[in-house]
């Protein structure tokens, strides 16, 4: 195989886990919505604001993880767009 070939398939196969990767952050993000939510509902309003920072921090997360799937998905796309034009 060529060195092109060799380039083109590894950035096919960079793309290819990019998304899957994505994908499951996806689905990981929402066990910190659902957190969120358990977390206000069992134990919101607590005197010493354990249930705010709690909140705070995994919000925070769940940022992340949407700057991640964006980033990853991004990826994914340039991958696939560079990979087919060579």
């Amino acid at each position: 195989m060529s060195q092109l070939g060799s380039v083109k398939q590894q950035l096919t196969s960079i793309s290819t886990d990019a998304k899957s990767t994505a994908s499951g952050l996806t689905g990981f993000k929402s066990k910190f919505s659902q957190a969120i939510n358990q977390v206000s509902a069992t134990i919101g309003g607590t005197a010493s604001g354990a249930d705010k920072e709690m909140i705070q921090t995994l919000q925070a997360a769940e940022k992340q993880l949407d700057s991640a799937i964006n980033a990853l998905q991004q990826a994914s796309q340039s991958a696939t767009k560079f990979a087919a034009s060579l």
